[in-house]
């Protein structure tokens, strides 16, 4: 199951990270399989799936995505951190632990999209970048306003997106994961085939 799910994350990664970059939406969404496999696997496999899935992204024509590599190494061990906390058990906990992921991954990214980029990556964001400038802010300013905005939303969304997805696994295929016993609230533990909702 390891190398299969693992090829699945980062085909998801890809896939609608590159829908969202063509729609030029003002969200990433290109971390949707690291999010699920670090709530199903850990952090390990979290990090694997979203460091492969930006060197992929970088060789396939968007190479600025190798140099968010540390973003993606937060997403992963962040979330496996708050996942292994029973935090996906409610969609509350998944909200708010989604705008906490939005400002670190903000924190960590912002910085490199200024002095790598310029604060101009070519995504669906940078409209919000050029109209902070355009009102007298700095680069950094620029970068990590927008960042605070946009990260913490598309992560929530990333969250709620993947909370949603494993709601509706069988419970025999989540029982074959590490990770299935964080996503049951212990009230719940009745048979049945899927995870009861909260």
């Amino acid at each position: 199951m390891g190398i299969p799910f693992l090829a699945f994350a980062i085909a998801l990664n890809l896939s609608i990270g590159q829908l969202a970059n063509t729609l030029k939406v003002p969200l990433y969404l290109d971390s949707i399989g690291t999010v699920m496999i670090a709530v199903l696997c850990g952090p390990w496999s979290a990090v694997t799936a979203g460091t492969f899935s930006n060197l992929l992204a970088a060789a396939f024509g968007t190479p600025q995505m190798a140099f968010f590599v540390p973003v993606v190494v937060a997403i992963g061990a962040f979330t496996a951190f708050l996942a292994r906390r029973g935090w996906f058990r409610r969609w509350y906990l998944v909200l708010v632990g989604g705008l906490l992921q939005g400002v670190v991954a903000a924190l960590i990214s912002a910085p490199i999209s200024a002095y790598v980029f310029g604060g101009v990556t070519m995504g669906g964001t940078d409209f919000l970048v050029l109209y902070f400038r355009s009102v007298g802010n700095t680069l950094i300013q620029s970068v990590l306003m927008q960042g605070v905005i946009s990260d913490p939303l598309d992560k929530m969304a990333t969250y709620l997106i993947v909370f949603l997805l494993l709601r509706s696994l069988p419970r025999r295929l989540m029982n074959r994961f590490s990770g299935a016993p964080h996503l049951v609230t212990p009230e719940s533990q009745l048979p049945g085939d899927a995870l009861p909702r909260s």
